[in-house]
This record gives structure tokens, C-alpha cells and sequence, in this order.
């Protein structure tokens, strides 16, 4: 017995001064939150990964509101705070994290109270995030600001942000040049967001601050430092997205191919292009025509695993048999899938109450005048409610709908809803002469791609 009691206290002794040595690989982040009423019960710690937040790990809040984190940190770099307001831009708490700091953090509504007995150079970060907090409510969804207080404010603020980047001058020359980065990346990123978001009031086409011209240069992106930060991906995301919805043409799609031309770091190319193509919802027919230009560049394991991946979900469905359905049309006579075997069958999943559905039919109505006598169906099948089943009759009258018009019995809890997860409408499918899938999510009308498309089938 007391061999076995010498043996524990020996091996928890060794196992104290072995973590004690490590201990210098760690950083401690200790915190309470003080918000009234609040119902959080755990916070994040996000670090940047690839130029997105990635999680590192998670806490649980206790009674009194306290957390805390011990982090072995391998690299220097930034990491962030969540409580549930990171995504919603409702308070920066960006932390630059070191081996050997502790750091605690008072957390309340708008604000955060920094201290520890270590904290290295997170009091300058946390004027860094000041100026983040400041351009946020510009960039937030659900925000009311508009261009008439946004245009105003925008030069002062870039203008302090200026002052603070060349202010920046610690004995760390590589925190220094990453931090300097973060802030102008902070101010862009929210800049361009503010574009995306949705307002009540909106300035004439040609009216942009003046500064956004400057920002946009041949060469964009070129610092392989904008993947160590959370908001590097949504720079080039949101830089992009406005160039292609700003430019001197009408709005049109983002061309990938074109984009990367602007991007000089390999890195940086491979990174921007798995996100964009991940997020683009790009018909098949779109994605075959960008893959062989942009497939070269997509370098790192991570981006072909990501590719693989999505070609088999891109084709996951094609020649698989459709769903034979059966819903009846404006005179309560059946019809079915089956009753359209040899011919192309172009199916759009519409609703009367549905603003992008109905924007499409003109060009509907073009098509099936067009393509009237060829062999393809065109079939417009209603996911209007059951109880709006005179509506949907009388709208199809009045706007003098052609083709096939049918109503589905159950809305979004239809079969051919659930068989092709439709969550969203319009929604459009093409099938082939023996009823197989060509694309379970096909072309809108509106593109001028899927009547190449149709014409390529029908001489087929």
C-alpha cells in the first residue's frame, strides 16, 4: 500500500512540474460579463484560420457571469472574443494572444474593460477595436444608417484610422505590420459590407465616396498576412461583390477568372477562390464553364479535398429518375410527370407571393413561345398554399400564364418540395426524354445560358 502511495505522489509530482515547465506556452484570458439580464451561457474563442474565424475553444459561463481560457499559443497572432455579438458586429474583442499573458476581461453591453497582470500589447489592440466598433453599425444588418450619415462620417473616420495606423510603433515589428494591416482591413472590409446591406434610402449609382476609388487598384491583394485575420476572406469577398454590383456596366455575376487576375499572392488566389465558389450557388452549367480556368489555382490539399467535394454534390443528382408527381391544374384535371416521357421537361417552382418568381415570368413567357412546338415541356408547378388555391387560379388567368400550370398540394411539404429540398423558390429543374435529372437546379429563364443550353439538347 504505501508503494502505491509513493507512486501517486510521485507521478502527480512529475506531472505538476512537467505542466509548470510548459506553462510559458500558454496564455490566460480570465473574464466575467456583467450584462443585465443577460441569457449567455457559454463564449467562443476564435482564431484566424485561412483568413476566417475558426474556433480554438469554448467556456462555459458559471452563475456569476465568469469564464476563462488557458491557450497553448504555438504562434503569435490574433484571436477573438464571442459572446453571441461577433457575428452581428455589436463589439469587437480582437486579443493579440503570446505565450505567458494573462489578460482579464470585464465585459458589459458596449464596451470592454481590459487588465491582468500580463497583458502585452492588447491596450493598443483595444484602441484598434474602438475603431472597428465605430464603422460597425454601418455594416450591421437590420442597421437604419444610409448613405446620408455614412457618406458624411466616412472621411473622418478613415482619417483617424490613418492617424492611428502611423502611430503604431512598438519594439514588436511584426505586430506592428499585422496590426496595421487588421485596421485597414477593418475599414475596408465594413466599407464594402455597407454596400451589401439592405436600406431604406439609397444614393444615385454614380455617387460613391470618393475614397473607395482609391482603394480600388490593379493589384488588390498581395499580403499573404490577410489569412492571420478573421475578416481577410470577407475583404476579398465583399471587395469583389461591389467592383462586379458597382462598376460601370449594369450588375452582373462575379467572373472568378477575372477576379483572381487582381490577386498576386498564390495563397491568397487558392483561399479567395474556395470560398467564392462555395458561396456562389453556381449552376452546373456556370461552374464547367470556370472550372478549367480557375481549377489550376486551387493548390492546397485543403482546396482539392474542397473540390471533390462539391462535384459530387453539384452532380449528386443528375440521371437519377425524377419524381413521378401528380397535382392537378387550374381545372382540377391530374396531371402527372410521367404523362411528359420523350420530351425535355423544364419545371419552375413558383408562388404567387413570391417577388423573384414573378419577376421571371415574362421571360418564361418568352421561352415557351419560342421553344412552343419543339419538343420540351415547360411546366410551372405553384408551391402557394392550399388555402390559396383560387388565388393561384385567378392569377393564372389574369396574367395569361402559358404551359402547364399545376399547384402543389402541400406548399414546402410536398413531395417534389422534399424530393428536391426546396427551401427557397424560385427554383427551376430540367429533366431529359426518358424523365432522368439533367439538373436539379437549373438555369433561370432570365439567363441567357439556358437557351444555349435547350438548343444544345433539342439537336441532341
Amino acid at each position: 500500500m504505501k508503494k502505491h502511495i509513493l507512486y501517486f505522489i510521485l507521478a502527480f509530482t512529475t506531472v505538476q512540474m512537467s505542466f509548470a515547465a510548459n506553462l510559458s506556452e500558454y496564455a490566460v484570458i480570465k473574464g466575467i460579463i456583467t450584462i443585465p439580464e443577460s441569457k449567455i451561457k457559454e463564449v467562443t474563442l476564435y482564431n484566424a484560420e485561412e483568413g476566417k474565424p475558426a474556433v480554438t475553444a469554448t467556456a462555459k459561463i458559471n452563475s456569476q457571469g465568469e469564464f476563462g481560457f488557458m491557450i497553448p499559443v504555438a504562434a503569435s497572432g490574433f484571436y477573438y472574443v464571442d459572446y453571441g455579438q461577433f457575428k452581428s458586429r455589436n463589439q469587437l474583442i480582437r486579443l493579440y494572444l503570446e505565450p505567458k499573458l494573462d489578460i482579464t476581461l470585464s465585459i458589459s453591453k458596449d464596451s470592454y474593460v481590459l487588465g491582468g497582470n500580463n497583458i502585452g500589447q492588447n491596450a493598443l489592440v483595444q484602441k484598434a477595436n474602438e475603431i472597428y466598433n465605430e464603422f460597425a453599425p454601418f455594416a450591421r444588418l437590420g442597421g437604419n444608417e444610409t448613405y446620408v450619415e455614412f457618406y458624411p462620417w466616412l472621411g473622418g473616420g478613415v482619417a483617424k484610422a490613418e492617424t492611428f495606423t502611423k502611430g503604431i510603433n512598438t519594439s514588436n515589428a511584426a505586430f506592428n505590420k499585422l496590426l496595421k494591416l487588421a485596421v485597414e482591413t477593418d475599414v475596408e472590409e465594413l466599407t464594402y459590407t455597407f454596400f451589401r446591406m439592405p436600406r431604406t434610402v439609397f444614393p444615385d449609382k454614380d455617387d460613391r465616396p470618393a475614397i473607395i476609388k482609391q482603394w480600388q487598384v490593379d493589384k488588390k491583394f498581395t499580403n499573404p498576412d490577410l489569412l492571420k485575420l478573421a475578416n481577410g476572406v470577407s475583404l476579398m469577398s465583399n471587395y469583389y461583390f461591389y467592383v462586379s454590383m458597382n462598376g460601370a456596366s449594369a450588375p452582373r455575376r462575379l467572373d472568378l477568372a477575372e477576379a483572381i487576375t487582381h490577386i498576386t499572392e498564390p495563397a491568397l488566389i487558392d483561399v479567395y477562390l474556395r470560398d467564392a465558389v462555395a458561396t456562389s450557388r453556381m449552376k452546373i452549367e456556370e461552374y464547367e464553364k470556370v472550372a478549367p480556368a480557375i481549377k489550376p489555382y486551387l493548390i492546397s490539399d485543403a482546396s482539392k479535398a474542397f473540390i471533390l467535394d462539391y462535384e459530387k454534390v453539384l452532380h449528386k443528382n443528375v440521371g437519377q429518375k425524377g419524381l413521378d408527381f401528380t397535382y392537378k391544374d387550374i381545372n382540377d384535371k391530374p396531371v402527372s410527370f410521367s404523362d411528359f416521357k420523350g420530351k425535355f421537361v423544364y419545371i419552375d417552382l413558383w408562388a404567387t407571393w413570391c417577388g423573384p418568381c414573378k419577376a421571371e415570368i415574362p421571360h418564361m413567357k418568352r421561352i415557351e413561345e419560342d421553344y412552343h412546338g419543339k419538343n420540351i415541356v415547360f411546366v410551372s408547378l405553384s408551391l402557394d398554399k392550399p388555402k390559396d388555391a383560387q388565388k393561384w387560379k385567378d392569377f393564372v388567368t389574369k396574367e395569361q400564364l402559358k404551359g402547364i400550370q399545376l399547384m402543389a398540394d402541400k406548399d414546402f411539404s410536398s413531395d417534389v418540395a422534399k424530393n428536391y429540398d426546396v427551401n427557397a423558390i424560385p427554383r427551376f429543374l430540367l429533366f431529359d426524354m426518358k424523365g432522368n435529372i439533367i439538373n436539379a437546379d437549373a438555369l433561370r429563364p432570365s439567363n441567357p445560358e439556358l437557351r444555349a443550353q435547350l438548343d444544345k439538347l433539342l439537336k441532341s
